[in-house]
C-alpha cells in the first residue's frame, strides 16, 4: 500500500507538479528561487512522511530542537528515508544535499529536484575531480554567506546493520574549512533493516524511527577539523548507543516532535 501510494505521488504531484509548477515559478522569479525551492523540499518532506505514517505505518519520533538558522546539518545514514527526515528537520534557509553524480539523470522527480535545488554533484572517488571540488566549493560559500543549510551523509553508504561507519573525511573536511557555520547533528535509528527498495518491500511497513538533533557546535578552528571529526563522529555514534538504550516506543499513528 505504502508504495503504491507513494509512486501515485512521485509520479503526480512530485514529478508533474515540479515540472509544470516549480520550475515555471523560478524561471519567473529567480529572486525567490530559494525560497521557493525551500518551501516545495519542505512539502515533499511532510508529504513523504504522511504517506509513511499513514499508507506505511511508520512512527517517527523527533527528540532535539531543529535548526532555524543556515548551519551545517551531520547525518547518520541508514534508510530511503534519512533524506526526507534530513529536510523536515532543517528549518532554516533551503537544504542543500550533495548528491552522486548517477541520480542526476533517468531518475522521476529526483533527477530535476537535483537541478532545482542545484545540488553539488560528488562521486565519492578517493580523488575527487575538479568538477566535484568546485560544486563542494560553491556550496561551502553559499553556506558561509547563510544561503542554505548543508545536509550531508559523510558514511557515503548507508550502513548494513545500523551502525555509524566511518567518515569520509575529504568533503567534510572542505566544508569545515571554508563555510565557518554552526554544525547540528541529526541520528537516526529505526531502518536500517530497510536501506535499499528491495528490502524496504517486505520490512519497511511498521517500523519505529527515532530521530536525535544535537547542536549546535561552533565551527572548528582550521588546525583542529580532524580532530573535530573524529569527536563528531564518536558523539554520533555514543548517541545511537544512547538511542537503542532508551528502545522508545511511540503511540501508534504518531508523528511528535518533542523539544529537549
Amino acid at each position: 500500500m505504502f508504495f503504491l501510494v507513494y509512486a501515485i505521488f512521485t509520479l503526480t504531484i512530485f514529478d508533474l507538479g515540479q515540472r509544470l509548477v516549480i520550475w515555471p515559478a523560478v524561471l519567473l522569479r529567480p529572486a525567490k528561487r530559494r525560497a521557493i525551492v525551500r518551501a516545495w523540499l519542505r512539502f515533499l518532506a511532510q508529504g513523504s512522511l504522511g504517506i509513511s505514517r499513514f499508507a506505511g505505518g511508520v512512527r517517527v519520533t523527533v527528540h532535539g530542537t531543529p535548526p532555524t538558522e543556515s548551519c551545517l546539518l551531520v547525518m547518520n545514514h541508514q534508510s530511503l528515508l534519512d533524506i526526507t527526515i534530513a529536510v523536515h528537520a532543517a528549518n532554516g534557509p533551503q537544504a542543500v544535499i550533495p548528491t552522486r553524480e548517477r541520480y542526476a539523470r533517468g531518475i522521476p522527480g529526483i533527477s530535476s529536484l537535483i537541478k532545482l535545488g542545484q545540488f553539488p554533484l560528488i562521486t565519492q572517488q578517493p580523488r575527487p575531480s575538479k568538477s566535484e571540488v568546485a560544486g563542494l566549493l560553491r556550496a561551502a560559500n553559499e553556506l558561509a554567506n547563510g544561503e542554505t543549510t548543508l545536509i550531508i551523509y559523510p558514511e557515503g553508504h548507508r550502513t548494513t546493520d545500523g551502525s555509524i561507519f566511518p567518515f569520509m573525511r575529504s568533503g567534510l573536511r572542505l566544508l569545515l574549512q571554508r563555510a565557518h557555520r554552526p554544525i547540528y547533528y541529526v541520528v537516526s535509528d529505526g531502518l536500517w533493516h530497510a536501506r535499499t527498495v528491495k528490502e524496504s518491500m517486505h520490512s519497511f511497513a511498521n517500523s519505529r524511527v527515532h530521530v536525535e538533533i544535537r547542536g549546535p557546535f561552533p565551527p572548528p578552528d582550521k588546525n583542529m577539523i580532524d580532530s573535530f571529526i573524529d569527536e563528531l563522529h564518536a558523539r554520533m555514534t555514543a548517541t545511537l548507543a544512547e538511542i537503542r538504550a532508551d528502545s522508545p516506543q511511540p503511540a501508534a499513528g504518531a508523528f511528535e516532535s518533542v523539544a529537549r
